[in-house]
């Protein structure tokens, strides 16, 4: 209860007391009166404290409810305050009709100009004092505007996020991080950024249109180097240190930046008058030693003769040209675009180049050899990897790209996924120790690796060179896989082959290839036979159908003689699936040997063939890399009654058999034997 309350209460108790002593008073007593009570103030009971229930304000679409915080005890005695009339409770006195008519007359006179009044000089800075007091007054109204649109819902801009008041009591609004607030902060100023730059290019125009005076065409040179340099920032380190601008040239994401050796100095260059705007202002001073076009060229070459001069790098004309007292001077006239990106890729290969040097210079079981910016090392048998480092001019143009387009890409690709692996993984957990290892051996705590275990199963990484190298040679080997089926199939009459890539990597490929007899497939459905072959970064492997695997290592001629193989035994397999569904009187398969060898050991897969009547037996030689051997002779019934001058097996002439095609020609021979006596 309030204190003006409680004070109206005992006034009222007092009161009371008073009329009943007056009406009953004490007979055969004398006794003073008391003293009149205290006027009674007039009005009514007022509760002054304000109500601590919190009201709603809004409900949203969401359902979420949005409440108004109560109000204090002062604002509470204040709202009451000026719901209260004070000229009627004060009072006024009206005047008379004469006190106005002497009070306008006294107006008038105040009103009147006085002829003797004179203007008291402040001194000099009367003006400044003046002019500093409107400044002061419209700066206070831009406050006052400031104010308004900032506590007005409706006036906010609509791209900022509105902080977070005290009144929202959503979790959602409550656990919006202060990320979120800069982003759609800095989305605003975006936008405001984009207003004023077109407001800036519509008023550039605008004088354009007019006549360009020398004041002008230097604020345009100001504004053009500025626009220059933000680009720059889009795609360049740029530091500015005191006066001087300068920008950075590494290409490492990890590690330090802006070493001296990478540096470029950034100005402003004199452009004319007569020149046009399309002419860039910024001027870039590179190193002397990167301002050269750079390339870095891989192949893969054979030791021999014919191969020529193995060092020739061709690099004689651009030492003069980089001797040249004018190089400098030319350079600036290069577009800052073309400087910085020729001068990064000569670092890029220059330090490419030389990591691989000192990768060669490492290795133990490979020969290698550095002259003239070219590094030759051995890849297998009589073939070298050749990596030249070629320089060129300073100037515009297209330069040919020399060497093996895959390998030189392969190269590059190989260094930049270096550049962007970060090799440290960052600790997941606060006890977890920070280590090198893969996430497949990376397993702390009761499933952990002991250390002979990770020594064992760890890989340990390669480095440039080898990956290279292992590439390299798997690249060969594919491109020479690749010739010999080309070869074979061209050769091989029937059966047809055909061959495609089923899986193609950089270290490991599969090839299958398919053998088939196009004109009887009415006859033999879907009989298709297939053999596969891998190629790794050194051998190659050919598997035939049964499961037989035969390394081929990285010879050429073995390569072909294990295709030539694998049709045999396909050839095998098509003669007596022939002989079986071609007539409604097949012929029998007596001996079939797909793993037979021949007097000198060489393979020589053979079937023996019986018709229907057991009157003439067929037998099929095949040999890797020649023609069919067919024999025939009468039917043997009994080998101890047999007389070797009766059955003796009789050679054809396989060329001079009907048809163009062994199937053809196996068709025409079993067509005819089929009823011989």
């Amino acid at each position: 209860m309030s204190r003006c309350k409680i004070f109206i209460l005992v006034s009222l108790i007092l009161k009371k007391q008073n009329e009943r002593s007056a009406m009953n008073p004490m007979p055969g007593v004398s006794f003073t009166a008391p003293p009149p009570p205290p006027p009674i103030p007039q009005g009514v009971e007022l509760v002054l404290e304000a109500s601590d229930q919190w009201k709603i304000q809004e409900i949203g679409y969401d359902g979420v409810e949005k409440y108004i915080k109560p109000e204090t005890f002062t604002d509470n005695v204040g709202k009451l305050a000026r719901k209260i009339d004070w000229m009627k409770i004060v009072g006024s006195d009206v005047p008379t009709n004469s006190t106005n008519e002497l009070d306008d007359e006294n107006v008038e006179k105040k009103t009147k100009p006085s002829e003797d009044l004179v203007v008291p000089e402040v001194g000099p800075w009367s003006f400044v004092a003046k002019q500093l007091h409107e400044s002061l007054q419209q700066l206070n109204v831009l406050l006052d505007n400031l104010n308004i649109a900032k506590n007005t819902d409706y006036m906010k801009p609509l791209t900022v996020l509105d902080p977070i008041s005290n009144f929202e009591t959503n979790a959602e609004m409550i656990n919006i991080g202060k990320g979120t607030q800069w982003i759609w902060k800095r989305r605003a100023i975006q936008e405001a950024a984009s207003v004023l730059e077109n407001a800036g290019k519509q008023r550039q125009r605008a004088a354009s249109s007019l006549g360009l005076s020398d004041e002008y065409m230097s604020h345009m040179q100001r504004t053009q180097f500025f626009e220059e340099l933000k680009e720059m920032r889009d795609f360049w380190r740029v530091r500015k240190t005191g006066d001087r601008i300068y920008g950075d040239l590494s290409y490492n994401i990890f590690g330090t930046k802006y070493e001296t050796h990478t540096l470029f100095d950034i100005n402003r260059r004199n452009v004319g008058k007569n020149e046009t705007s399309n002419e860039s202002i910024l001027e870039v001073s590179v190193p002397k030693d990167l301002t050269r076009r750079t390339m870095l060229n891989v192949s893969i070459i054979k030791d021999e003769v014919q191969s020529g001069n193995m060092y020739s790098s061709g690099n004689d004309e651009h030492e003069i040209y980089l001797k040249n007292c004018g190089v400098k001077e030319k350079d600036k006239f290069v577009h800052w675009k073309d400087a910085l990106k020729w001068a990064q890729n000569t670092l890029f290969c220059r330090d490419t180049f030389n990591n691989l040097c000192k990768d060669a210079i490492k290795l133990r079981n490979r020969l290698s050899v550095i002259r003239d910016n070219v590094l030759l090392i051995s890849l297998f048998d009589d073939y070298l990897l050749r990596v030249e480092l070629k320089f060129y001019p300073f100037e515009k143009g297209e330069l040919e790209e020399e060497g093996d387009k895959y390998l030189n890409r392969i190269l590059r690709e190989l260094v930049v996924s270096f550049e962007c692996t970060k090799f440290l993984r960052p600790q997941m957990f606060t006890s977890s120790a920070i280590t090198h290892l893969p996430e497949s051996l990376d397993m702390r705590g009761s499933m952990a690796y002991s250390a002979d275990e990770i020594k064992i199963k760890a890989i340990k990484p390669k480095t440039l060179l080898e990956r290279l190298l292992d590439m390299a040679g798997h690249y060969h080997l594919v491109n020479l896989t690749g010739k010999i089926v080309e070869k074979c199939a061209s050769q091989t009459r029937d059966p047809c082959l055909t061959h495609r890539w089923v899986q193609s990597g950089r270290k490991l490929s599969k090839l299958t290839v398919y053998m088939s007899s196009k004109d009887y497939e009415p006859v033999l459905g879907s009989m298709r036979n297939a053999f596969n072959v891998d190629v790794t970064t050194d051998c190659v492997i050919v598997e035939s159908k049964e499961g037989v695997k035969m390394i081929c290592h990285r010879d050429p001629e073995q390569i072909m003689y294990s295709f030539n193989y694998c049709v045999c035994t396909y050839s095998i397999s098509l003669i007596s699936l022939l002989a079986k569904n071609m007539w409604t009187t097949p012929f029998h398969t007596l001996h079939a040997n797909i793993h037979a060898l021949d007097d000198e050991g060489k393979p020589a897969p053979n079937l023996i063939l019986c018709n229907q009547d057991a009157t003439q037996s067929v037998l099929f030689v095949f040999r890797v890399g020649k023609e069919p051997e067919i024999r025939i002779r009468k039917f043997v019934v009994n080998d101890a009654t047999m007389k070797p001058e009766e059955h003796k097996w009789r050679k054809l002439n396989y060329e001079k058999l009907a048809g163009s095609t062994l199937c053809r020609k196996v068709d025409v021979l079993l067509a005819f034997l089929r009823d011989a006596p």
